[in-house]
């Protein structure tokens, strides 16, 4: 990683686009177009910001000849203004969905929500919806008063399941497309997609927080409430516990390459080498990432294509790390308030960053700050 330089700004100032939105930031989500970026707030609305930049970092990156110190100036002109969409009176879901745009929730409708804001309703349920994910062959999977949904792009009901469990607490779908994991009820449930889905698998791990699926497939992560993280290998139904987080486990994030998981809940984040488990170990290998301290990690992402995690931090820090390496790039100073999201856009090219305190900022990177 290069060391930007700039002899006033912060990297934050330098490199990254933000606002201060007047409520929590609860999500933040990228369209599949990569037109744009949707940062859920906690009083119901959504604020959008194009990803496209009158004045890119990349545009603003300087080497010097002679010693090769890189500089990027500061913005010559303010950042324009995000765009705000009222949807709720409460918080809301919020997931990206194909071909472009995203699907907000707004009690027991699917709202669709294009780049520039125009909204129009994409399906009515029959109860209040508990959680969304999106699918991603295209659709979107709700979850509402235990019943599992599938709406196809158009907001055309594909399926319904019945009995699926109760209030939802977690819910994701496999990359293939064909399953979905959701947790309820203190179970997790394993089901086949469509109206008659296959015999359900159902395991008994307590109260699921968060689930995050493997891109190959073949490992299913979830926070616990009794604490740590439960490791569920499909084929064989292998399941690894990983207690011992000095705090509950809010963000679960993969490699590209299905390798590594990094976690929050730690002084630091975590990282497992998930890989070493078919050598026949009891426990995944710990992979020593970044700088361990007195601050509690709360939301983590791994790059779609690199080998580096982002963290954010309720100091409101957020860092970028090489897995199994100690540096880190600063990307964000310590602030008012806790990060409760950070998220890579498709390309790597854009972190988007949101915080219990209303900021909320899109992070850009240029090609050659990451070697």
């Amino acid at each position: 990683m290069d060391t930007m330089e700039a002899e006033t700004a912060t990297l934050y100032d330098l490199l990254g686009r933000h606002w201060t939105m007047g409520a929590p930031v609860t999500n933040a989500a990228f369209d599949a177009a990569g037109q744009a970026v949707a940062f859920g707030l906690a009083d119901g609305s959504l604020a959008i910001a194009p990803l496209a930049d009158s004045e890119p970092p990349k545009d603003r990156y300087r080497m010097a000849l002679d010693g090769g110190r890189s500089t990027i100036s500061p913005r010559r002109n303010p950042v324009p203004p995000l765009t705000k969409v009222v949807i709720s009176d409460a918080s809301l879901h919020l997931a990206s969905i194909e071909p472009e745009g995203f699907i907000a929730s707004d009690g027991s409708q699917l709202l669709h929500v294009s780049a520039s804001g125009v909204t129009r309703q994409a399906a009515k349920l029959a109860a209040p919806i508990d959680l969304v994910a999106p699918v991603h062959a295209g659709g979107i999977l709700a979850a509402s008063d235990g019943s599992v949904i599938y709406c196809d792009s158009n907001g055309d009901v594909g399926w319904l399941q019945e009995r699926a469990g109760g209030r939802s607490s977690a819910i994701a779908v496999s990359p293939d497309g064909r399953s979905f994991a959701i947790g309820a009820d203190g179970c997790l449930l394993v089901r086949a997609f469509g109206p008659r889905p296959e015999p359900t698998a159902t395991m008994a791990f307590g109260f699921i927080s968060s689930l995050a699926w493997s891109p190959d497939g073949s490992w299913l992560a979830m926070s616990v409430a009794e604490g740590g993280i439960v490791l569920l290998r499909l084929s064989d139904a292998r399941a690894v516990r990983i207690p011992s987080y000095p705090a509950s486990v809010r963000s679960l994030s993969w490699s590209a390459d299905s390798r590594v998981l990094v976690t929050s809940g730690a002084y630091r984040m975590i990282a497992w080498d998930v890989s070493s488990l078919d050598d026949g170990g009891e426990q995944p290998k710990s992979v020593g990432t970044g700088r361990g301290g007195f601050v509690l990690v709360e939301a983590v992402d791994m790059h779609p294509g690199r080998p580096l995690a982002a963290a954010g931090y309720s100091d409101g820090r957020v860092v970028v790390a090489r897995i199994g390496e100690p540096d880190e790039l600063v990307v964000k100073p310590p602030g008012r308030s806790p990060v409760q999201t950070v998220c890579w856009s498709d390309d790597g090219q854009h972190l988007a960053i949101g915080t219990y305190g209303g900021e909320a900022a899109i992070v850009t990177f240029p090609p050659q700050i990451f070697k």
